[in-house]
């Protein structure tokens, strides 16, 4: 028998490695056409298998390389992290912390400077570095109240699967690099959204049932996209049915306001549900009564680990002109140092120095501060921060602050 351990899977060992994430997760077996539908999606020399000592894969731990968007309107190269999970016969044995530390290492061979993911579990990752960097709400709309505070524009279109999958691909694309916290996202994966291509996540059935549309200006020109079902229900033989919206991809805040008009508009639906909005959205100012939108099960979501220090704070601008020590404590080591930040609108220099620290933070409130969304003064009020020097909390927190709120419109 050989000692537990980590290595890189075979790619005839995928379909045993899918199973072993569903179990952790709670799921049932997936079926053949699932296994090879989610093939050509997983980059088999990225997904990592944990083993027991009898040599039973035990515990599985992805990830794909995406953009993240970041302020300043840019991208930098990060690792998503996906498909963690230990089976239940296998927990508290140290093969989540050996997935863990092994892929963290190969993120930093291949030079990405940050690795983000979504947490099923709030208390597990913070443990390896990663900080709660973004949050998001679900936009629910009472469609029988709401009344918009100005009068439409533009036109909605219905238009079917595959134009849509064109017209949000292209859209999505060009709005992504503005918006602090989104990732990449393939064609592939709107088709399988669309239900052009087999989805290897059961909900095939729900994609070919949704109803898309698109939203043009007065030039013409696509501003926004939308894919919603309803689910109808009738009460005392009145429609109450619900309306869900799991895509909303606009370029101005116009697009959304006029997309969600629409939403809110359609007969026998009288809720909407957007998933996954900004914690920021601006949908009930919008409205005669604000009261008619609320932004509802605000959660954390899309979680960051800084890995590389200097490349991660000089690939974004900040909102003011200013210079800040931190010292970095990493117990993996990737990120820990001392480091001066030189940093503006124009851009940032991060370098490692032998000064004394204004601040000193946990690799994981870095993250949680890196694109702006968790504020420098609400981490030090919960203890995540170590001040040295008078006013260094208020300097950082002018400077990593953002116009509007980061946010991650996809979950993977």
């Amino acid at each position: 028998m050989a000692d537990a351990h980590v290595r890189t899977i075979t790619d005839d060992e995928l379909a045993a490695y899918i199973d072993v994430v569903r179990t952790s997760f709670v799921e049932g077996p997936a079926s053949d056409d699932e296994v090879e539908a989610r093939r050509p999606l997983t980059d088999v020399s990225r997904a990592l298998g944990a083993f027991d000592a009898e040599g039973r894969l035990c515990g599985g731990a992805r990830a794909f390389g995406t953009p993240l968007s970041v302020p300043g309107g840019v991208t930098v190269p990060a690792a998503a992290v996906t498909s963690v999970g230990v089976l239940p016969t296998h927990t508290r044995r140290g093969h989540l912390s050996r997935l863990m530390r092994t892929q963290l290492a190969d993120v930093a061979d291949r030079g990405e400077p940050l690795a983000t993911l979504i947490a099923a579990e709030y208390p597990i990752y913070g443990r390896y570095g990663y900080g709660p960097a973004t949050e998001a709400v679900t936009l629910r709309i009472d469609s029988t109240t709401a009344r918009w505070r100005d009068d439409p524009v533009g036109s909605v279109e219905l238009v079917d699967p595959e134009t849509w999958v064109k017209l949000v691909d292209e859209l999505y694309d060009r709005v992504r690099p503005t918006v602090p916290g989104h990732i990449g996202w393939e064609t592939t994966l709107w088709r399988i959204q669309a239900g052009l291509e087999p989805s290897p996540w059961d909900d095939g059935a729900k994609a070919g049932k949704a109803r898309r549309v698109v939203w043009r200006d007065a030039a013409g020109d696509v501003q926004g996209a939308t894919a919603y079902t309803v689910d109808g229900e009738w009460t005392r033989n009145r429609p109450a049915g619900r309306l869900t919206a799991e895509v909303l991809v606009t370029a101005t805040d116009r697009a959304e306001h006029e997309l969600l008009r629409y939403l809110a508009s359609i007969d026998w639906a009288d809720a909407v549900d957007v998933w996954l909005r900004p914690v920021d959205d601006p949908a009930p100012l919008a409205m005669t009564d604000g009261r008619a939108a609320v932004l509802a099960d605000r959660s954390d979501h899309l979680w960051v680990r800084v890995v590389d220090v200097p490349a991660a704070l000089s690939a974004r601008t900040y909102a003011i002109e200013g210079a800040l020590v931190l010292e970095v404590a990493d117990p993996a080591g990737y990120a820990a140092g001392r480091f001066r930040l030189d940093a503006g609108p124009d851009g940032a220099t991060c370098a490692p120095v032998a000064d004394d620290p204004d601040i000193t933070v946990p690799v994981g409130a870095l993250g949680a501060a890196y694109l702006g969304g968790v504020g420098w003064g609400r981490l030090a009020a919960a203890g995540w921060v170590d001040e040295h020097r008078a006013g260094a909390v208020a300097r950082a927190a002018a400077l990593f602050t953002t116009p509007r709120a980061p946010w991650c419109p996809r979950t993977f």
